[in-house]
């Protein structure tokens, strides 16, 4: 349905669409309506061959949450519309909603805290009714006069006595999963949360809980690997026989589809140069009001051309590479977009656009005599608690040197990732480790006082690369 379109449902009440939410073609249309001057929130069904389960699915989600008196949207309608007889579902709009991933990225700490503990009350009550939901995206709950909703009933699943506590704290892990990685010293606390709504005395420990989080988190990156090539929600995608062009879809605009139609010819003002080497040139362009680095990876030689072939060549690499510590919450410049052109047999471009961090490297940073010894061993802290992050998934970076660490908004930024692996083998991860952890303390060897920082937090850490 287009705004302002109006169509009579299968009760006679006219239903009115003021905004489409969201838009799948062929598969699903979200929209925001009217029915008979009461606002509502619609959801249209389109997918030929399965609109007619996932509008059942949705519904016996619905009825679940009501029948356990767990607090959903009001649901006003359930039924075909139009010659199509296209499946939709019509919600009460609830009071000034907001999402609970809105109100999470608008939170302090001391809020985010306690966003955590009602849910944990609130999946907990779930798992209490034998209901669960395995689609957990903060998206899928609302506040609205400060309480939580649950929406989205596709995901819901009912057994008729409640979860066992096992199965619970899975479900729990899964929610709690899709959250920074940084707030997990908290588990230990929200596990203990959980068995007192759930009326428990005892459990299997936070160790499970803590575990569950760590598989569950996989589970979802893995899911979400798999979208970086492909048509989605969070990305455009599109492929012919010379070309492969992927941008985040919050960054597409006539302005970026203009750069990337032939992104060399924006390579002009020599002053906003970061780099113009053999093996790859970045500069600064902006993009609408928004400056972007590309990153353009030159020609190696007819050998690595060919071997270009077979393999996904760094632009690609660097692209996966930067969602995934966005993903795990480890500080990168946001990948905005990748394209490789097959200009002939034996030559390929490839670029890798990423939002500019404006800022210093931080080695300047470190050097400027301005900051206080305090301020360089906090900064020394967050950087050390990056190669933990990055250890604790078995990432190394493969290229530690100090002109791939900036500094943004004080806080450390890791760059140049088309080097960077995530090892399967324990033995050559700590290899690799070493490594990292070496060639970046090179960076401080004429620095005394730096490397010394450097080395008690390392070592703090039980870090070790000798």
């Amino acid at each position: 349905m287009d705004s302002g379109e109006q169509v009579r449902l299968e009760d006679g009440r006219i239903l009115s669409c003021i905004e489409t939410v969201r838009s799948l073609p062929q598969k699903r249309q979200v929209f925001l309506g009217d029915l008979d001057g009461r606002p509502v929130f619609a959801k249209l069904y389109l997918d030929p061959g399965r609109r007619q389960k996932h509008w059942q699915r949705e519904l016996n989600g619905i009825n679940a949450f009501q029948q356990h008196d767990i607090p959903t949207a009001e649901l006003l309608y359930a039924g075909t519309v139009g010659d199509e007889k296209y499946p939709l579902i019509v919600l009460a709009r609830l009071m000034e909603p907001v999402s609970l991933k809105v109100a999470w990225d608008k939170a302090d700490s001391a809020a985010c805290k306690r966003l955590l503990e009602d849910m944990v009350a609130v999946l907990a009550r779930h798992h209490m009714a034998g209901v669960r939901q395995a689609d957990l995206h903060l998206d899928n709950f609302v506040i609205s006069e400060g309480q939580i909703y649950s929406l989205d009933g596709a995901g819901v699943s009912v057994v008729e006595e409640e979860l066992g506590l096992n199965d619970g704290l899975d479900n729990l892990a899964l929610f709690l999963a899709q959250l920074s990685p940084r707030l997990m010293v908290s588990a230990p606390e929200l596990y203990d949360l959980y068995l007192t709504q759930r009326g428990a005395d005892q459990g299997p420990g936070s160790d499970y809980l803590l575990w569950q989080i760590k598989q569950s988190r996989e589970w979802r990156w893995k899911k979400f690997q798999g979208k970086l090539f492909r048509e989605c929600t969070a990305m455009r995608y599109r492929k012919s026989l010379s070309r492969l062009e992927v941008v985040s879809r919050c960054d597409v605009s006539p302005e970026m589809d203009v750069l990337l139609t032939d992104p060399s010819s924006s390579f002009s003002d020599r002053d906003k140069t970061h780099k113009n080497g053999a093996s790859s040139t970045v500069w600064t362009i902006l993009v609408g009001k928004l400056p972007v680095v590309v990153k353009r990876y030159n020609s190696r030689g007819i050998f690595k051309e060919i071997l270009q072939r077979f393999v996904p060549g760094r632009a690609l690499v660097s692209w996966v590479n930067a969602n995934m510590l966005m993903f795990f919450d480890v500080s990168t410049a946001r990948p905005m977009a990748v394209l490789k052109i097959k200009r002939s047999f034996w030559k390929t471009e490839s670029y890798f656009l990423t939002e500019e961090t404006k800022n210093e490297t931080l080695y300047r940073w470190l050097l400027d005599e301005a900051r206080t010894q305090e301020e360089k061993k906090i900064m020394t802290k967050k950087v050390v608690s990056v190669f933990c992050q990055l250890f604790s998934h078995q990432i190394t970076h493969g290229d530690m040197k100090e002109a791939n660490w900036l500094v943004f908004h004080n806080e450390p930024v890791l760059i140049d990732l088309d080097s960077m692996k995530r090892h399967r083998s324990k033995i050559l991860f700590k290899r690799a480790r070493r490594g990292d952890l070496r060639r970046f303390m090179k960076n401080w060897k004429d620095l005394p006082e730096l490397f010394v920082l450097f080395e008690d937090e390392f070592k703090a850490q039980g870090l070790g690369w000798s």
